[in-house]
């Protein structure tokens, strides 16, 4: 036997078929069922126009739900024909109960409700004048009953097709809310990698450009300190290699055999940097040439692991731009206060440094991204004829925003 499912499946798909099978079970219906005794004396007999007006009651059903209002009035014509010439209950009028469903699936309830009232209206008044029955009878025989009964299923049938209409709207709506938001953490993903891949980068290549300058100058002068220049070369040289990997390991972590550093599965990871880990940035940008001075007020806090991670990567961006294009020096404060802290980087630039800092956009554009991710107040740009400014305020809060 064929379940409910396929059999609900096909008849969506063929509805032709299926009103035109309905139509052939009505017909014979209304022709062939005897009915209970008060029934059959009731009714009239079946004779020819009985038989031809039931017929063609039922042909109409077959475009019922093209076109539900002219099936109505047809189906109901035919009734209060039959009617007339049977001069009481006729079997004609059964075609139009099925006609009053339809309007009720198809229409709103109103025009349906009316719809249900007026289809009894002139097939009583017929029984009534020109029959031999009484009230009730007429009433019942009329079409009353099985015509508010037609509306009531109808109207509750589409409420319940209304019901299913907006759970699967809801679902859609959900499934595609949920690619949206997928898109967009990919897009924010894919930002961040981006971001962190500069600082890192730009950087150790800004320590081994400056630190290859020096140890090609000092190369024949002075061997010894060429030779720690070179050191440091091969240093930052290690530390891009040890951090691009756990970068892009990320984008890996979840395909089949990607391996890490260490030949065991899974993508390379390492704890992000800190507020905590800035002494050694500032020993690293001090290998590389950059004198850089600290000072610290107030009582360290701890902030969120996002938030930090900004904060890292700002001072590290600010240094970077500075061996690159500042004086060979560079101030970072860290001032904490019962709301939060401030980080500041300056450094002392000539005219054409700054030129070169407001033209290079990208590491500027990272740090206010990076800054507006977290909450944070970025505030960058010169500071005077010969300075540069990158100061960052970050406020205490729960969990620090993400990046």
């Amino acid at each position: 036997m064929l379940s409910a499912m396929p059999l609900r499946r096909w008849s969506t798909a063929h509805p032709l078929v299926v009103d035109a099978l309905l139509a052939a079970l009505v017909a014979a219906f209304a022709l062939g069922v005897p009915g209970p005794e008060p029934a059959r004396r009731i009714l009239a007999p079946v004779d020819t126009p009985t038989t031809v007006l039931c017929i063609a009651g039922a042909l109409t059903l077959v475009v019922r739900r093209r076109f539900p209002w002219p099936v109505w009035a047809g189906t109901t014509i035919f009734g209060i024909i039959g009617a007339a010439l049977v001069a009481g209950p006729s079997r004609a009028l059964v075609p139009a109960i099925i006609a009053v469903y339809t309007l009720a699936v198809l229409v709103p309830a109103r025009p349906a409700i009316a719809a249900a009232v007026l289809t009894p209206l002139v097939p009583i008044a017929i029984i009534l004048v020109v029959g031999s029955v009484g009230p009730l009878e007429a009433f019942a025989f009329g079409l009353g009953p099985w015509s508010a009964l037609a509306a009531v299923t109808g109207i509750a049938v589409r409420s319940q097709r209304a019901v299913i209409a907006a759970a699967h709207e809801r679902v859609r709506l959900a499934e595609e809310t949920r690619e949206e938001e997928a898109r967009r953490r990919v897009s924010e993903e894919r930002l961040r990698i981006a971001r962190d891949l500069h600082d890192v980068v730009a950087h150790h290549i800004a320590v081994i450009n400056v630190q290859a300058g020096v140890a090609s100058h000092l190369m024949r002068s002075d061997p010894e300190q060429a030779a720690i220049a070179l050191g440091h070369v091969r240093e930052a040289g290690r530390v891009v290699l040890e951090e691009i990997p756990g970068l892009l390991g990320l984008l890996r972590a979840d395909e089949p055999g990607a391996y890490a550093a260490d030949g065991q599965p899974g993508a390379a990871t390492a704890p992000a940097p800190r507020l905590a880990d800035l002494p050694r940035l500032v020993e690293e940008a001090r290998r590389s040439g950059l004198q850089v001075t600290t000072q610290r007020s107030g009582t360290p806090l701890e902030f969120g692991p996002g938030a930090e991670l900004t904060a890292y990567r700002i001072v590290q961006e600010a240094l970077t731009n500075a061996a690159r294009h500042g004086a060979g020096a560079a101030l970072l404060t860290e001032s904490y206060d019962a709301r939060g802290c401030t980080i500041e980087v300056r450094n002392r630039m000539s005219d054409s440094g700054i030129g070169a800092r407001v033209s290079g956009q990208h590491g500027l554009t990272g740090m206010r991204e990076r800054a507006s991710s977290t909450g944070g107040t970025l505030t960058l740009g010169p500071d005077g004829p010969d300075d540069w400014q990158v100061s960052y305020r970050l406020d205490t809060r729960p969990s620090g925003g993400s990046v």
